[in-house]
């Protein structure tokens, strides 16, 4: 078996362990955010493909939507939708504004992320190809490994606006399920709307400064966001203690960030670059250890 479909049968699997999760603690708040991400993560990667040009995805994979070379994996839509989910799980654990939590959710997904595009261009082909990019391990204004900055900077858009919107809306307690479910798709089209709105702006601004824009503005934001989650568990520092009490949650966590360090590991990427290697640890024992705390009184 390649990697390609490796990762696809474990995306399947986390994705199944979540939902049954899901409809076992009837959080009908978290299905519905998963129905407007998975709806916002279709139409983004299916849109982009199209329009853009700049890449396409592997032919590899069992399931897949659209047609050559315009497709797109199946399970990918589904793991948006998952990924923002557990992403707000853990985002929500700090009990932070609106705006902020949105923003920490998306830094969880860009984080691994950080990880996964490094490996994934580079097995059984490439889970995708960016056009005309050189594979390669520099790191500067253009790509980070290979992988173009506005790609992670529209990550910073996507998680976010999902997360922000469902939790606007869901201050309106809406019980009507029909209701809830329409405001779903809504949001899933506005997100579309706003990333869509914003990679625009910064792939044109990245055409006036030779990507500098996507970079700079992807390490600010990146930057920024670690620094208060890092305030934050200094101030609750005495209230913190680890337990599993979201297997779902550290299941799925642990099973990216697994198939990501055995990949990168498989590459020698960590033998070329170390310190990535150890920036790679780091973020796994971080959000690992995230999907185990608690902030209840000792």
């Amino acid at each position: 078996m390649n990697w390609i479909n490796a990762f696809e049968i474990i995306c399947y699997i986390i994705v199944a362990i979540f939902l049954v999760d899901l409809f076992k603690k009837k959080s009908w708040r978290e299905f519905c955010l998963f129905i407007s991400a998975a709806i916002a993560g279709f139409a983004l990667e299916l849109l982009a493909v199209f329009l853009t040009d700049i890449y396409h995805y592997s032919n590899l994979y069992y399931i897949m939507v659209g047609v050559e070379p315009y497709q797109f994996p199946f399970f990918g839509g589904l793991m948006w939708g998952a990924v923002a989910v557990l992403s707000l799980r853990l985002a929500k654990k700090f009990s932070l504004s609106d705006f902020k939590t949105a923003l920490l959710s998306g830094f969880f997904v860009v984080s691994m992320d950080l990880l996964l595009d490094v490996a994934a261009i580079r097995l059984s082909g490439g889970f995708w190809v960016w056009d005309g990019v050189d594979i390669n391990l520099s790191i500067n204004q253009h790509t980070f490994m290979s992988v173009i900055w506005v790609n992670f900077l529209g990550y910073m858009f996507e998680t976010p606006s999902l997360v922000y919107y469902s939790k606007k809306y869901w201050k309106s307690d809406q019980t009507s399920v029909v209701k809830n479910i329409l405001a779903a798709i809504i949001i899933g089209v506005l997100s579309v709307l706003t990333v869509g709105a914003f990679s625009f702006i910064s792939l044109k601004l990245n055409e006036l400064t030779d990507d500098y824009f996507a970079f700079v503005a992807f390490v600010l934001l990146w930057i920024y966001i670690f620094s208060f989650l890092i305030k934050e568990l200094i101030r609750k520092r005495d209230h913190l203690s680890f337990k599993l009490t979201d297997p779902a949650l550290f299941i799925f966590w642990l099973a990216i960030y697994l198939y990501c360090l055995v990949a990168l590991a498989s590459l020698n990427i960590f033998k070329e670059r170390p310190l990535y290697g150890l920036f790679a640890g780091f973020l796994f024992v971080l959000t690992m250890g995230l999907a185990l705390v608690d902030f209840e009184e000792k």
